[in-house]
């Protein structure tokens, strides 16, 4: 059974609480997996400025030092 079709059948039988629970976990459970997805954009955005990427962004690349 679906996690919907759980949902709807604990509301149909009047099990509010339960519903309440299956509802929290899935939406929580839901945020997590995006929030992982997006750690890594969020970190090459935060520490661009710092150390550059190569092309295919798979190895750091030490910025060149300017001589002065």
């Amino acid at each position: 059974m679906s996690r919907v079709a759980e949902l709807i059948d604990l509301i149909v039988q009047g099990k509010n609480s339960e519903a309440s629970d299956v509802l929290n976990n899935e939406l929580m459970t839901r945020s997590y997996d995006s929030i992982n997805t997006i750690k890594s954009e969020v970190a090459a955005e935060y520490f661009n400025p710092v150390v550059d990427m190569d092309d295919d962004e798979q190895q750091v690349v030490q910025p060149e030092e300017s001589e002065e």
